[in-house]
């Protein structure tokens, strides 16, 4: 089916420039990661139809509780690691070294480009195409396992993990609400916390 060609290109493209990303010099993912979600961003605009109303006050606070829920759910995390001594501590160390933005212009692409681009292609086009084919859960869950498999080419458990419960949270709240500034402004909020208001490392 058309559709379904669109779809599973768009699989293998994401998978192709994230494997560019992570896997180029340390340098080198300022440049390239926001040029990924450009470009996965521009192949969901083209090929799937977006609801671009701004959502209603209760479904913005919803977004906000659950980007800090999922902060704190990291944070929580974090401790556990600590607590039980499991030698995760020196890739968490070196994932922030790698995805902390440091300058203006890594801020400005982090929430005008990545986070957007990544909702707007994993859930407004992986998941919404689910959507079509299957019921709302299955998608949500479906799409959230090809975000985190996606994220296996970074070499990072802790970014699968993080993927793995994060496309969650903001899977289902695209599917239950049908609204993709709301799994947006989770995602901001959860960023905002982990990665500049109060970092984990």
């Amino acid at each position: 089916m058309k559709q379904d060609r669109y779809f599973y290109i768009g699989i293998l493209l994401a998978l192709g420039l994230l494997t560019l990303s992570f896997n180029l010099t340390l340098n080198a993912f300022w440049t390239t990661f926001p040029i990924a979600l450009s470009l996965l961003s521009i192949w969901s605009w083209i090929f799937e139809k977006h609801n671009i109303t701004f959502p209603r006050i209760s479904l913005i606070t919803i977004a906000l509780g659950t980007g800090l829920a999922l902060y704190g759910l990291f944070a929580l995390g974090k401790w556990f690691l600590l607590y039980n001594g499991i030698p995760l501590l020196t890739e968490l160390e070196t994932l922030y070294q790698l995805v902390q933005p440091t300058g203006f212009l890594n801020f400005l692409f982090l929430f005008v480009i990545i986070i957007p681009g990544e909702e707007w292609f994993w859930r407004g086009f992986i998941v919404k195409r689910l959507m079509n084919q299957t019921s709302d859960i299955h998608a949500a869950l479906i799409g959230t396992l090809l975000y985190a498999g996606c994220h296996l080419v970074t070499g990072s458990l802790l970014l699968v993990l993080a993927a793995l419960i994060a496309g969650l949270i903001w899977s289902f709240l695209y599917v239950k609400t049908n609204n993709i500034w709301v799994p947006i402004v989770s995602h901001v909020t959860f960023n905002l916390l982990l990665l500049i208001l109060f970092p984990l490392i």
